[in-house]
């Protein structure tokens, strides 16, 4: 399979960028033009560059559906493919994907200029910066075509770079390119529907709520209106003004103290209720406004359901996803909107429909961490209860165990914390938890599952000094201690750059590590915790890949696999979903997995 090498030269102002919209609103404005593109194929061949008014029928010879299709942001360059051109290519390589699953923990920045400055392959130009505001006749007419040419082929010799130092060379596991490809396709062949009339009376709803929280906050003091909401000082001088010490906790990233103003900062949570209904009124404000994210969601939402494309007739909704997004190797958001976390029960998930004969199913891996971590710490009383389908515990029991930690060492008040923001995110009433009743459940399961805390205490001594020091060989399960790394079975590594340790505030001793521009703490159970979802991916994952073939990923949350399925083989997705959703990995042969099936004409059905 011949592997092709682009790099797009496109129309933008300061108006008209990807820092203003999302890229399928750009990609599918009047202003797009593609003023060029610089093509290398690869290992050896020569760099040339299309004129924008000639590509389209370069596409038509280049035969790229056959080929494997390298750049360096291809979530963005493939998206242009698609809705622009109606090209899908066999294969996709993201070089930026591949980045973060190799260099995101020792890059602050992995744009393509710095990514290849660090693996030493020259240096990318500025010429873009020159051309803002001009198209394609414009750069022509002012003399600056040959060296936007040059500019551009630069870029995609840099980006066959870095392919061939991190790709070709075998770093990057062959089975993650398949993982990649699959992921880029659910925003590149979109499946799921937008319900454009849903999606408009929720943002009419958020705003309208809005509104109510912004006029009843200053009434009681926050004179300046939204300004006062959003800022951290002034809204701390306002909790002043009615009494109240504006709660504080120390920056994970800083290291500093700053303001506790998070929806899920236990102290901030606990002025929902005070006594004063003017300091309530502001809270309730403040996280209404400061939490912007459902508006400007459902706004972009709305914004792309009235987009249209080359072969999309349906009103199809991209689902934009960023592999290697998070340090465990999960999935993240992207396009700032975040399909990973639509609320549960809520109308932006109702709002996700199956295209007319077509059924959405969903396929969430039931209690997997719980499951690890019991295999993984040898917990074996526990595995056994997973693998005879025993009800360890009830429905919110499992919640408990599965989401909120215990099996990675939460202490009492933190368990107590989340209890009560998990509740009420997740069942919409607040569980009120004493920290005398966290005190007994904590204590109560590390007593009752003694192998999960002596693996605790295993990986902060003995774990902690191989990764810090890698002078003698550790692993657990199918995870290989190396220095600042843990090799997992995709053959993927997770991170732990320049782990040391330190005294903290309180004048005790804990490890830390740098992920990017951030100083992350380490302990026994946050290092359980990452291995267990960084595996817990890997086996959701690999089902993904055997039935991709049969049913394409329309969308994927964490644990959980989304298809959308014409519905006559509705009852043929479910049945193989769970036999390869409950297959063992090979590193495991004796995991007992589960999984829970839903199905329903709506995302919000299906779950």
């Amino acid at each position: 399979m011949r592997t092709v090498v682009l790099d797009y030269e496109t129309y933008y102002d300061k108006d008209y960028s990807l820092r203003k919209m999302t890229p399928v609103e750009y990609i599918l404005d009047p202003r797009f033009e593609t003023i060029l593109c610089a093509v290398k194929e690869v290992p050896d061949g020569v760099t040339y560059v299309v004129d924008g008014i000639d590509f389209e029928k370069w596409l038509k010879s280049a035969d790229l559906e056959n080929c494997c299709v390298v750049s360096h942001n291809a979530l963005f360059d493939m998206s242009i493919l698609s809705y622009r051109y109606g090209v899908r290519p066999r294969l996709m390589v993201d070089t930026l994907g591949v980045s973060r699953a190799l260099l995101q923990h020792e890059l602050r920045s992995l744009a393509l200029g710095r990514v290849a400055e660090h693996l030493g392959l020259g240096s990318k130009g500025g010429e873009v910066d020159n051309v803002q505001g001009m198209n394609r006749a414009a750069i022509k007419a002012c003399g600056r075509w040959h060296a936007y040419e040059r500019y551009s082929a630069n870029d995609a010799d840099l980006c066959a770079g870095i392919y061939d130092k991190l790709v070709r060379s075998g770093l990057f596991p062959v089975r993650e390119i398949a993982v990649m490809d699959m992921v880029l396709r659910c925003a590149t062949e979109p499946r799921i529907v937008l319900d454009q009339t849903a999606i408009a009376e929720h943002l009419a709803s958020v705003q309208q709520k809005k509104l109510e929280l912004l006029a009843s906050a200053m009434l009681v003091g926050a004179q300046n209106g939204k300004k006062d909401l959003m800022s951290n000082e002034a809204f701390a001088e306002i909790l002043r003004g009615l009494g109240v010490d504006p709660p504080k906790k120390i920056s994970p990233i800083t290291g500093k103290w700053a303001y506790a103003f998070a929806k899920t900062d236990k102290d901030f949570i606990k002025l929902e209720e005070h006594p004063d209904p003017a300091v309530q009124i502001m809270v309730a404000a403040r996280t209404g406004h400061k939490s912007t994210l459902e508006e400007s969601r459902s706004q972009r939402l709305l914004d792309i359901a009235n987009l249209t494309w080359r072969g999309n007739s349906q009103q199809l909704m991209p689902i934009p996803l960023k592999y290697g997004g998070a340090h465990t190797g999960r999935l993240s958001g992207d396009w700032k909107l975040n399909m990973q976390n639509l609320p549960r029960g809520g109308n932006l998930r109702r709002a996700l429909l199956a295209p007319p004969g077509h059924t959405i199913v969903t396929a969430d891996a039931s209690q997997i961490e719980a499951r690890i971590v019991a295999w993984l710490c040898e917990e074996w009383e526990l595995v056994n209860d997973f693998g005879y389908g025993v009800d360890v515990y009830s429905k919110f029991a499992s919640e408990i165990f599965a989401i909120l930690g215990l099996g990675y060492q939460v202490g009492a008040p933190k368990f107590q914390n989340t209890i009560e923001v998990q509740s009420q995110l997740q069942l919409g009433q607040k569980i009120q938890m004493s920290l005398d009743q966290a005190e007994v459940v904590v204590n109560f399961y590390r007593s009752k599952y003694q192998n999960i805390s002596s693996t605790w205490k295993r990986l902060h001594t003995n774990g902690m000094n191989a990764l810090a020091h890698g002078v003698f060989k550790f692993t657990i399960g199918p995870c290989e201690f190396e220095h600042q790394a843990i090799r997992l079975p995709t053959g993927l590594r997770l991170h732990y750059h320049g782990l040391h340790m330190v005294r903290d505030l309180d004048g005790f001793n804990e490890w830390r590590f740098t992920y990017g521009p951030e100083f992350k703490k380490l302990y026994g159970g946050k290092l359980l915790e990452n291995m267990v979802q960084a595996l817990a991916i890997g086996i959701t994952m690999d089902c993904a890949l055997r039935i991709q073939k049969q049913f394409k990923l329309a969308m994927q949350v964490h644990d959980e696999l989304v298809y959308v399925v014409p519905d006559e083989q509705v009852e043929a997705c479910e049945a193989l979903l769970r036999k390869e959703m409950c297959r063992p990995p090979t590193w495991a042969p004796d995991l007992p997995l589960a999984v829970d099936i839903g199905k329903g004409k709506t995302y919000g059905d299906a779950k």
